[in-house]
């Protein structure tokens, strides 16, 4: 009797065990399905895109210029004509300017002047035999040319705006009045006006 009423002693005793240690095992279980709160948040750019930077001269890439010629000029003469730096980029923008001549230009190259006037109206007549161009407003920049070389003219960069913006220039073109009997019969070709842009950041 007591053998048997140990043996169920032990075995009620090993069910409360394996309950409890059941329980625990379901606990924890219960415990690892829990779902865990969270959240979550985005943020979108806006629009990326690429300027352009277009410079032009009276609206073109490559302008003739035959307003700014003279032939069988003698030393004092000059001319007078009008070109538009213009920007039709979508960034603003600063240039600068040269004038060169061909490679293998003649000596006459040397002794025309360029003067630039900004804002300017160009002039042109004819008086006492002797042709004068001349341009209104304040001259901004003057220079001689040279033998196939560049001169500088414009140096400190001018700004034009974006889109529209514009910078009118009056040219002059003169031969010297120190211009040898060596230079007579001699021409050149062509004076190359050359406009560099740089891009100008946007605030």
């Amino acid at each position: 009797m007591r053998y048997l009423a140990a043996l169920g002693n032990l075995w009620a005793s090993a069910r409360v065990r394996a309950l409890l240690t059941l329980g625990i095992v379901l606990g924890l279980g219960t415990a690892g399905t829990l779902a865990a709160w969270s959240d979550s948040a985005t943020a979108t750019s806006g629009t990326f895109s690429i300027g352009t930077l277009d410079l032009r001269v009276d609206g073109t890439k490559e302008l003739a210029l035959p307003a700014l010629a003279l032939t069988g000029m003698l030393p004092g003469e000059s001319v007078a004509a009008q070109l538009t730096a213009q920007n039709r980029g979508t960034i603003p923008l600063t240039y600068t300017m040269a004038a060169s001549t061909p490679a293998g230009s003649a000596a006459l190259a040397g002794y025309l002047q360029i003067s630039v006037f900004p804002g300017g109206s160009a002039s042109n007549a004819t008086a006492g035999g002797m042709r004068t161009g001349s341009c209104t407003g304040t001259r901004l920049a003057q220079g001689t040319l040279s033998a196939g070389g560049s001169t500088p003219l414009v140096t400190t960069a001018r700004p034009i705006a974006a889109s529209t913006g514009s910078d009118p220039l009056c040219v002059v073109a003169q031969l010297t009045t120190g211009a040898p009997v060596a230079v007579q019969n001699q021409s050149v070709a062509a004076v190359r006006f050359a406009f560099s842009a740089t891009a100008v950041g946007q605030s």
